[in-house]
């Protein structure tokens, strides 16, 4: 399949991720750089709180509860801030020039350009999936939502036995998916990689070079150089593809400068400044759209955005003291401080997915830092262009003394990559990296965002050295310095498109687009079970339940045939009876616990998809009942290809 066949598909998805967001930033009275900056963010909690009501009104999900919400929020928004007054920005409140925009488009595009190739590179075509434990999962949840119409984060676990809590899971991703799938009518498998190009693609440099407008101020260089380093790094967004793979975490990450931004304009520590009404808007609207996407990118917020929020105190307390202020407003603050303190607490405690410690350190503590400081995390190779460039730029932040607040949080960034990294299972681990697992690939993924923006900082720099030192040179002669720096300016663009495209990005897509490729001894489906689920729609009833051994892949036909099975994730835990079904179908012939099962379930069809099992898991053993069926007379064979086979159950029916 060509990957322009997905085109009008990635079109679509675009315009999911943009319009609803961008005409709430309008509504709010946001323009330019920070309208397209907070887009994508606010769309997602459109989608994600969309998905969340249409439930409790009755309405199956579609494209129609994201207008309703979407224009009802325009509406709301719109009341609230009141954006049709002209005068907006007058007392110390200003827009970005039209050449920030420019800047900002100018980098995003050519980011585009440089993830979309990479992201073709690694995943090979359009309709190929990652072969990988989680996909299973996000695949079926696409089919889930298309048959039950229910996109709701607070039920989407259910699909997998969850209940109560354990039903809770972020969907906002797999919103877009089934939305894609229903607008377009694209396979689910060309609707996640679709969703999956625009997220690292289009949200990701978005937001960070917003983030970068909001740290380093209104600089074209810095933004546009902003994009191209984020185009370059392994942690992200390359590494989310890969590992898991973590398709709605990698959504959060995406957004989550983004949100930075917000929180660092509400703190007033940035040379842009919006009205503060439009500010905490902005901010109470985005938490569904992070929480939704993953709940983690909260922990993320609290953690990064704390050292800025502290900063502004102490910041606000000097200028109390100086102004000589009475004590009740240091209680104020105290107070304030304190109860913020309080709910981060809670929050941080209670976002943690239990105590979970199925991870182990890879390296040690200097080793670690090494790698925060290399842009090399998890054993990748080193991103040298970008770890020196972000030196620089923090050096420079260092010798102004105005940022200190960025390289604090990138430190508390670096901090938890360096505990999760390095030091062994225990109460330190896990209360400060559990939010994430202890997964030290979901911490590393957060380094990408400080060591961007620290390095378009450098370059910016770089840059206006060349400049002046082509001006000094140069004399009398403006024309000619004009014309030679403009050119010196591409040239330094080049070097840095080529320094972070060739080498390290370069040979890790090379080394993991296996994952993506059929036909691999690792891979859960080959060409021929791929052929031989486009034919299962067509041999089996719509109601009936197949059965089969969700480790070799063959629970995946929930996802490309809109068939039932029994386990539509791979840890799923099963009943009684499903277990039954599956330690002892063979014997159905001489078991009637077996049959009543089997007509209990309705399970009327099986697929064997071979011995081929992903991680080759210990549990992927307790399907001994879905063997040698034909051998025992308890099916027969419906329709094969190469090695894939399905199978009808004739015993007790």
């Amino acid at each position: 399949m060509s990957w322009w066949t997905a085109v009008p598909v990635v079109l679509v998805c675009i315009a999911l991720v943009l319009v609803p967001g961008g005409a709430l930033a309008y509504a709010l009275g946001f323009r330019r750089t920070t309208l397209l900056g907070l887009a994508p963010l606010l769309s997602l909690s459109v989608v994600g709180v969309a998905a969340v009501v249409a439930p409790f009104v009755r309405v199956n999900w579609s494209v129609w509860p994201v207008v309703v919400l979407g224009a009802t929020a325009c509406v709301a928004a719109w009341l609230v801030t009141d954006f049709r007054q002209k005068n907006t920005n007058r007392a110390g409140f200003h827009r970005d020039s039209w050449l920030g925009l420019v800047a900002m488009l100018l980098g995003a595009a050519v980011t585009a350009v440089l993830i979309a190739r990479r992201f073709m590179q690694l995943v090979g075509a359009p309709d190929n999936i990652s072969q990988r434990y989680d996909n299973v999962f996000q695949l079926n949840a696409v089919r889930h939502i298309l048959d039950t119409g229910n996109g709701s984060t607070l039920t989407l676990g259910q699909m997998a036995g969850g209940q109560g809590l354990g039903a809770v899971y972020p969907a906002v991703w797999h919103d877009l998916a089934a939305l894609l799938v229903q607008l377009t009518g694209t396979p689910i498998a060309v609707a996640e990689n679709a969703v999956n190009m625009v997220v690292a693609a289009i949200i990701w440099p978005i937001s960070i070079i917003f983030l970068t407008r909001v740290v380093a101020g209104p600089k074209p260089v810095a933004l546009v150089a902003a994009g191209i380093a984020s185009a370059g790094m392994v942690a992200f967004p390359f590494l989310l593809l890969v590992w898991g793979p973590l398709f709605p975490n990698m959504l959060s990450v995406s957004a989550l400068p983004a949100a930075l931004a917000v929180v660092i304009l509400l703190c007033r520590l940035s040379d842009h400044q919006e009205r503060p009404l439009r500010l905490w808007a902005a901010a109470v609207i985005m938490v569904p759209g992070l929480a939704f996407s993953h709940m983690s990118a909260i922990g993320a917020l609290m953690a990064f955005g704390a050292p800025i929020v502290l900063w502004a105190v102490g910041v606000h307390v000097a200028g109390l003291l100086k102004a000589k202020a009475r004590l009740w407003r240091y209680a104020m603050v105290a107070a304030s401080l304190a109860a913020g303190l309080a709910i981060a607490y809670v929050l941080w405690m209670k976002l943690r997915p239990g105590d979970y410690s199925g991870w182990t350190p890879h390296t040690n503590v200097p080793g670690a830092i090494g790698e925060v400081v290399a842009n090399g995390v998890m054993g990748t190779e080193a991103t040298w262009v970008i770890s020196i460039l972000a030196v620089m730029g923090g050096a420079i932040i260092l010798g102004k003394r105005t940022q200190i607040w960025w390289l604090l949080s990138y430190a508390v960034a670096g901090s938890l990559y360096v505990t999760d990294a390095s030091l062994d299972r225990g109460f330190i681990r896990t209360f400060l990296t559990g939010i994430w697992y202890a997964d030290t690939n979901r911490v590393a993924a957060y380094l990408t965002i400080f060591a961007v923006v620290l390095a378009a900082i450098g370059f910016s720099r770089v840059v206006e050295v060349v400049l002046s030192a082509v001006s000094k040179l140069s004399g009398n002669a403006p024309g000619w310095t004009k014309t030679l720096g403009a050119a010196l300016v591409l040239v330094l663009f080049a070097l840095l498109v080529l320094g972070t495209q060739v080498g390290t990005i370069r040979n890790y897509i090379g080394g993991q687009k296996v994952f993506y490729e059929r036909n691999t001894s690792s891979s859960i489906l080959s060409d021929d079970e791929y052929k031989l689920l486009a034919r299962i729609d067509s041999e089996v009833p719509a109601d009936a339940v197949i059965a089969g051994n969700p480790w070799n892949g063959s629970g995946l036909v929930y996802a490309f045939a809109n068939r039932k099975v029994l386990r539509y994730h791979l840890s799923q835990k099963g009943t009684p009876a499903e277990e039954l079904v599956e330690e002892k179908l063979n014997t159905a012939n001489s078991n009637p616990a077996v049959c009543n099962a089997v007509r209990k379930l309705n399970v009327r069809y099986v697929l064997d998809f071979g011995n081929q099992y992903l991680l080759n898991h210990p549990d992927s053993k307790d399907f001994g009942g879905l063997q040698n069926l034909a051998d025992s007379g308890t099916a027969v064979l419906v329709d094969e290809q190469g090695a894939a086979k399905l199978y009808r159950v004739t015993a007790c029916w």
